[in-house]
């Protein structure tokens, strides 16, 4: 029996949960400040967290692009992609808990991302604005954990298709996405199919414990994209037809 997950939440439990600024200490992004707590986010402060993810955007991003961060959390993606499209770019990150939202337009400022926009709300599939209460846990809204003991939050939600026309001023080109959402991944992914349709932005998805391959395979398909993921994570088998839980994959555009 594996034991170390239960002993890293052992270890968690003992750790400061004040959020305050820190300084990243280890990795590429390590010197940078950033506003979370040892609790919530202790591989963000170490560096440690997310090595595949960030080398995959070192490969596929550039400067001046527009990329879409959708479940932002404390903003450690989000300062990644913000180095990489520099000033000149643009990095929208969607961040519906409040109280982690206000930690990461801290982060913005005190990084003086002028190319960071941080949005305190979900993204789902209605075009409508709409309220929904989800479990939230470490700082981030957990549809996965539905039943379980977790508090629960109001957090606000709406497609990206019905934003984008206001947010994009007047340059709607999206060059890459990136999609962590605890098992509201298709629902995302639905409320952005004009925008992925027209744009054919690179994706990076994680999977989680619970959500249709399936559907997700499909909405994809129908907006152009192959259905063969990329695993981001180097210990996934490249070409494997199996996506499993808690793994990071790349989509493309069919070529």
């Amino acid at each position: 029996m594996n034991t170390a997950p239960r002993l890293k939440e052992q270890v968690r439990k003992l750790l400061p949960r004040r959020t305050r600024e820190h300084r990243i200490l280890f990795g590429c992004l390590q010197g940078l400040p950033i506003v979370t707590s040892w609790h919530d986010y202790p591989g963000a402060i170490l560096g440690r967290t997310e090595r595949p993810l960030l080398a995959w955007f070192q490969r596929n991003a550039r400067p001046s692009e527009t990329w879409i961060d959708v479940g932002a959390h404390y903003g450690y993606t989000a300062l990644a992609l913000s180095r990489i499209v520099g000033p000149s770019g643009r990095v929208l990150a969607f961040e519906p808990v409040a109280s982690t939202m206000h930690c990461l337009e801290r982060t913005r400022v005190l990084n003086r991302l002028t190319q960071l926009t941080v949005l305190p709300v979900a993204l789902d599939a209605c075009s409508e604005r709409q309220s929904v209460s989800l479990p939230t846990f470490r700082g981030m809204a957990d549809s996965t954990l539905v039943n379980s003991k977790h508090d629960t939050q109001a957090i606000e939600s709406i497609s990206f298709d019905a934003l984008w026309p206001t947010l994009a001023g007047g340059n709607p080109m999206v060059h890459g996405v990136k999609i962590d959402v605890q098992g509201m991944e298709i629902d995302v992914l639905k409320g952005m199919q004009e925008m992925l349709r027209r744009s054919q932005p690179v994706i990076a998805v994680e999977l989680h414990k619970g959500v249709d391959r399936r559907a997700i395979l499909t909405v994809l398909a129908d907006c152009g994209y192959a259905t063969a993921g990329e695993p981001i994570e180097s210990s996934e088998i490249s070409g494997s037809p199996q996506y499993r839980d808690d793994c990071s994959y790349a989509f493309r555009p069919q070529r």
